[in-house]
């Protein structure tokens, strides 16, 4: 149940909270009016950028890139560095982790030119946060702790010691690999925490050897720390921390049996962590007050608080789908520009060598007139065709580099869909079956949800349907087989397809099409489109709608028209309807999903069969969509 804490007020980050920080801010601020020195207002802003980060983070950015600017005026490396670490740890507490791995990966660059230590650490440290709470690449994160814990050793810094010693205990216990070291560790941490007097330390190093004890399935000792953690975490005002060991010890407690305790702590650590916009505590919180409230048989609860795990859950998934998306390419934009660079390198070399030679040959002109003459000719020829062969190679790479966008986007959309529309509603299927088996829920609850659970299945049957299409037309093209198609027939298949659908919603599907009305298509892709037109009708109308099917032939064109009295849609919504960049996931009447890949393959074949689609639409009152294909006689051979 419990889940990695993305962003736990950034747990176990090297600065720790103190008092009088007012005092403080005041007087780097006198400061800093005071200055007269370039310098000196660089290192006043970094430190001022530092205080801010835990109180006012909005305020830190701004501080940390005046002082960014300034270090790179004057030439001021070590200013540049610590400016830049103060961004990416600004980037990282904001959950914006591709960026944060950006600036503060460019401080780390600075930190070993310059072969400082201690910058290096402050990189290492904000590297390592964001592979353990943002991107949960835990062994990435474990070398850059381990490489800043090194650094303080070194130091003998046991403030950052201590801070070290919860961080790496917590991959630990996150990860269930190296228990015995993690306990000493943390018992390491604890000492030292306890010698500084440093309360809130100290309750994140207790924090981390209850979860060491939790991995092991040590509940009642867990709990001794977690509560240990509360107490020194009440000391230092650290809501964030208790609210997060009340979401823990809830999951404990279930576990033990004791529900009402459970449910206690959970919906205290619901209260508390969404005050604090700590979302996964929060996520936790309700998965756990879901299970809770099974138990006990409060089956609306249960659901209710499920529903708002499904949708927390979701939300995060999809920003840390986009956070790996970007970090991925940072990542090959970093490695084309190091291969971009060791080509100059390689360039200016080749370069300096032709130079080296050039001044020989021309020492010698006198002797070798005829020679330097032919040798400066062939070194022209060469010239030129090695310039051809590098706008050949330039042409190719960016051919390449389309190629490569445009699988990105199939990949992303693919991606999106899958993570969101696919996933979402069969993990709440998932969710009620399980009830069902568990007898959670009686057989007449149970038969008060099947036409819930029957939307949930066609409409990810729909998905599915339309996803494997339009992948398969990406990679291999339409198929194309046109024939004579008698609409009313074919329409009327359509129909019985969905009449379950339109009877849930008490829907009436009506077709006015004469028996006597064809069109040349291809029937597989026709049918394909209709029963999207005709899904999204549904999917768009309320209960005791009309949809209207019509045809007319005109100037040896049909018009098939698809009429709803549905919610409609606004103007700017009509414009990106048909636009293959439109991703977004719409929601019908019943809150029935949508990809909006279905009227791109509606468009796809319509145009493959040489026709044409279009949308009228007015807020409130219904959408009408028309597709024109060419008009052919009953018997007529199909051209």
């Amino acid at each position: 149940m419990i889940r990695s804490v993305l962003g736990l007020l950034f747990i176990l980050i090297l600065q720790t909270t103190t008092f009088g920080q007012q005092t403080i801010f005041d007087s780097l601020e006198l400061k800093l009016k005071g200055s007269s020195s370039d310098l000196e207002r660089v290192d006043l802003l970094n430190e001022l950028s530092n205080r801010y980060l835990a109180y006012q983070p909005q305020q830190s950015k701004p501080l940390a890139e005046e002082a960014l600017a300034i270090a790179k005026t004057i030439g001021y490396k070590r200013g540049e560095a610590v400016a830049l670490n103060r961004i990416g740890e600004y980037e990282f507490r904001q959950s914006n982790y591709a960026r944060a791995v950006e600036f503060t990966t460019e401080s780390l660059r600075l930190a070993e030119q310059l072969k400082d230590s201690s910058i290096m650490a402050m990189a290492y440290r904000v590297l390592g946060n964001t592979n353990t709470f943002g991107f949960k690449r835990f062994g990435q994160a474990l070398q850059y702790q381990q490489k800043a814990f090194d650094i303080y050793k070194k130091l003998n810094d046991k403030r950052n010691i201590a801070s070290f010693c919860g961080n790496i205990t917590w991959i630990y216990g996150t990860t269930g690999e190296n228990l015995e070291e993690g306990h000493t560790l943390a018992n390491w941490g604890i000492h030292l925490s306890d010698s500084l007097k440093d309360y809130q330390l100290l309750s994140y190093n207790y924090n981390s050897k209850g979860l060491l004890y939790l991995k092991q399935n040590l509940l009642d000792s867990s709990l001794t720390y977690l509560a240990l953690s509360n107490s020194a975490a009440e000391k230092s005002n650290d809501h964030a921390v208790i609210a997060y060991n009340k979401s823990i010890m809830g999951d404990i407690f279930f576990r033990k049996g004791d529900i009402q305790t459970a449910l206690r702590l959970f919906t205290a650590a619901a209260t508390e962590s969404g005050e604090l916009n700590l979302r996964e505590v929060v996520k936790n919180s309700y998965y756990g007050l879901s299970q809770c409230y099974a138990r006990l048989k409060n089956f609306e609860r249960a659901y209710h608080y499920h529903m708002l795990y499904d949708e927390l859950n979701s939300t995060l998934l999809n920003w840390e789908t986009t956070q790996k998306a970007l970090i991925t390419e940072l990542e090959f934009a970093e490695e084309k520009k190091e291969q971009k660079i060791a080509e100059l390198e390689l360039a200016n070399k080749k370069a300096r060598q032709e130079k080296f030679i050039y001044i020989i040959l021309s020492a010698v002109f006198v002797l070798f007139m005829l020679t330097i003459t032919a040798l400066v000719i062939r070194n022209n020829r060469q010239r030129i065709q090695s310039n051809k062969l590098l706008q050949e190679k330039n042409y190719e790479i960016a051919r390449q580099n389309e190629k490569l966008k445009q699988s990105n986007t199939v990949k992303d959309k693919l991606f999106s869909i899958i993570s969101h529309d696919l996933r979402t509603p069969l993990a709440s299927l998932k969710g009620l079956l399980a009830m069902a088996l568990r007898k959670d829920i009686s057989d007449a609850e149970f038969r008060g949800i099947i036409p819930k659970l029957n939307n949930l299945v066609i409409g990810t049957n729909e998905t599915l349907e339309n996803l494997f299409l339009w992948s398969h037309s990406q990679m291999n093209g339409w198929s194309f087989q046109p024939g004579n198609i008698n609409l009313k027939q074919l329409t009327e298949r359509c129909l019985s397809l969905f009449s379950e659908s339109a009877k849930t919603k008490s829907i009436n599907l009506e077709s006015k099409i004469q028996s006597d009305v064809y069109a040349l298509a291809d029937e597989n892709q026709l049918e394909l489109i209709l029963r999207n037109l005709l899904n999204n009708a549904i999917k768009f109308t309320q209960q005791g709608g009309q949809i209207t099917l019509e045809a007319e032939v005109e100037n040896n064109m049909v018009e098939v028209r698809i009429t709803d009295n549905g919610i409609g849609m606004e103007a700017k919504q009509l414009q990106t309807l048909f636009d293959k960049k439109n991703t977004q996931t719409t929601r019908g009447t019943m809150g029935e999903k949508g990809t909006g890949l279905g009227l791109q393959l509606c468009k796809e074949m319509v145009e493959i069969n040489s026709g044409t689609i279009a949308a009228e639409s007015i807020p409130g009152k219904g959408s009408t969509f028309k597709v024109k294909l060419k008009a052919v006689k009953p018997g007529s051979n199909p051209v």
